[in-house]
């Protein structure tokens, strides 16, 4: 809704600036501050590295990325260092595995043939036993003592077989412990050069925000070191964009979930972008620690996003307080008073008449007149005595005052 604003030249040749008074719709706005903020965004943590990683590089802040695109590296030569002695390591347990089965083979064999010839030479032990009387009890009785060495023997050979075996198993388990154990330490030398490299989860903007960095506070750049699990990287979604809108306590109670709002963002300020109240804080608290005022979070989720919009970007939200029709409305310096008498100069053919007038809603501009005027007239902007006119007979002018009571 515009107002018309006519300079008008009256007597003594001195300006007085009016307003014509407007029929329509009148609409209540409430502006309030505040900054875009992405729906869904993506913290991202340093990756969890042996001791402290240092950056070797960083993509510049405000830069869009796509899934899969590089975003942080990290200093590879202690984990490549660390891969290579692991994969040697794993290497030669490996081999020391081999070696050990191949031996095992070789004392199998060994032992094999042991056992073969322990049971051939007791064969021919008990082939010589005989209970003949013919026989002389001397060769008898070797006899039955060949059998028995044979069977120790024999007895032996297989123990010392059994024992090699359990020997063996020992030895190969506590080989292949160990074969694990470098297993495990190459997959986590390679998982941490996987990790070296951070990579975008999703479509976004970079955000790099302030960190503790030994000493001051600032973004993560080349050079840093950092901890594993620090926050270094924030990754917003811009598909769906929300404002973060903050409102005086004293002005709160105007404002409700479900309201028309039209956001302005300071730096592109046309055009506006409509939006809704989707939430308000219960709470008021503090921003500032140093001040005592206190206000309210509002969330404005807005229909639809822009390339120009980028987190943090500071707007001014025009929340839709109340609407109303069919209203007459002029510019809140139209109005004076005669002591609380609410009223305005009419312009007429022989110069301004004082007229009292009934006031209603305001916004930060105009003011609902509910009675007094008509649409159409003509209203001065500043009292026309002072602007060196002369109202009309019966004008209270010069109890008038510019300012309001």
């Amino acid at each position: 809704m515009w107002m018309l604003l006519v300079i008008s030249c009256l007597g003594g040749g001195q300006d007085v600036p009016t307003a014509e008074v407007v029929g329509g719709s009148f609409d209540v706005v409430l502006p309030i501050p505040g900054e875009l903020k992405a729906v869904r965004s993506v913290s991202m943590s340093a990756p969890d590295l042996p001791g402290q990683t240092k950056v070797t590089w960083v993509v510049d802040e405000g830069t869009r990325v796509q899934e899969g695109d590089e975003l942080v590296k990290f200093d590879e030569t202690d984990l490549q260092n660390k891969l290579e002695k692991a994969d040697n390591d794993l290497k030669i347990s490996i081999m020391k595995i081999e070696q050990r089965e191949a031996q095992m083979q070789v004392r199998i064999g060994d032992l094999s043939n042991e056992i073969t010839n322990a049971e051939l030479a007791l064969r021919r032990a008990e082939m010589r036993t005989t209970e003949s009387e013919t026989v002389p009890r001397v060769e008898r009785e070797a006899a039955v003592i060949d059998v028995q060495a044979a069977t120790i023997a024999l007895e032996r050979s297989k123990s010392s077989m059994e024992s090699a075996r359990l020997e063996n198993q020992a030895e190969l388990e506590l080989l292949g412990l160990e074969a694990e154990r470098w297993k495990k330490q190459l997959s986590q030398a390679e998982d941490a050069l996987t990790k070296a490299v951070m990579h975008a989860p999703s479509p976004g903007i970079v955000i790099l925000p302030s960190i503790w960095k030994g000493g001051s506070r600032g973004p993560i750049s080349a050079g840093d070191t950092v901890w594993g699990g620090s926050g270094i990287l924030e990754l917003p979604d811009l598909t769906d964009m929300q404002v973060e809108a903050w409102v005086h306590e004293v002005d709160a109670a105007k404002v409700a979930v479900g309201q028309s709002v039209d956001v302005v963002i300071d730096a592109h300020p046309d055009p506006a972008h409509k939006g809704e109240v989707t939430k308000v804080a219960d709470l008021a608290v503090r921003r500032d620690r140093e001040r005592e005022v206190k206000h309210l979070e509002v969330t404005v989720t807005l229909a639809a996003t822009s390339d120009v919009m980028k987190p943090g970007m500071t707007v001014r939200s025009e929340v839709l307080v109340s609407h109303l029709e069919d209203v007459l409305s002029i510019p809140q310096e139209a109005v004076f008073y005669d002591g609380e008498q609410p009223q305005v100069y009419v312009r007429g053919f022989g110069g301004f008449t004082a007229v009292p007038v009934q006031l209603g809603t305001t916004n930060d501009t105009h003011v609902v007149v509910s009675e007094g005027l008509q649409a159409g007239a003509e209203v001065a902007l500043i009292d026309p005595d002072l602007a060196g006119t002369t109202p009309r007979a019966g004008s209270p002018a010069a109890a008038s005052s510019p300012t309001g009571p």
